[in-house]
C-alpha cells in the first residue's frame, strides 16, 4: 500500500466520517429511547395520582360504606388513556432499547440481523440480488426509469 494512513482501502478522513455518523445513529437511537422513557414516566405518574386522588377517605361524620357519587365515563376513559400510554411506553422502551443496545436502526437492519441470529446463509440472498438482469428485464427497466424521469421533467 502506497499511503500509510490507509488500512485495507479505506483512508482515516473516512473513518472519521464514518465515526461521525455512527456517533449521530448512536446519538438518535439514545434520543428514541430516552423520550419513550419519558412518556412511561409521565404515564406512571399521572396514573398514580389518579389512583391516589381517587381513595375515598370519609370526614368526621361522614358515612365510610357510602362512596360519593362518580363518572362511571369519565373513569372509563381516564383509564383508558393511562392503561394506553403505560402499555405503548413501556413497549417502545423495551422496543428502542434493545435497539440500540443492537445496534438496529432501520427495519433492513433488524431483518438482517434477525436472519443472522438464526443463522441463515445471507450469501446466497446477496447473490440473487446483484444476480444482473435479463435483456427483457433490463428494458422494462429503462423505459420505466424514462417514463418517471420525463415526468418528473415536466413538474419542474
Amino acid at each position: 500500500m502506497s499511503d500509510s494512513n490507509a488500512t485495507d482501502g479505506i483512508t482515516t478522513r473516512q473513518i472519521s466520517t464514518l465515526s461521525d455518523e455512527y456517533k449521530k445513529r448512536r446519538k438518535q437511537q439514545m434520543l428514541r429511547f430516552f423520550g419513550a422513557t419519558a412518556l412511561t414516566l409521565l404515564s406512571c405518574r399521572l396514573a398514580y395520582r389518579g389512583v391516589k386522588s381517587r381513595k375515598y377517605v370519609p370526614n368526621m361524620f361522614q358515612l365510610n360504606y357510602k362512596s360519593p357519587p362518580f363518572s362511571y365515563q369519565a373513569e372509563a376513559a381516564s383509564a383508558l388513556v393511562l392503561g394506553t400510554g403505560l402499555a405503548v411506553g413501556g413497549f417502545s422502551m423495551l422496543l428502542f432499547g434493545s435497539c440500540w443496545i443492537w445496534d438496529i436502526s432501520t427495519i433492513p437492519e433488524f431483518s438482517l440481523k434477525a436472519k443472522r441470529l438464526m443463522g441463515q446463509d445471507l450469501t446466497s440472498e446477496e447473490t440473487l440480488v446483484n444476480m444482473p438482469l435479463d435483456e427483457d428485464t433490463a428494458e422494462v427497466v429503462d423505459q420505466i426509469q424514462n417514463l418517471l424521469k420525463g415526468n418528473n421533467n415536466s413538474k419542474s
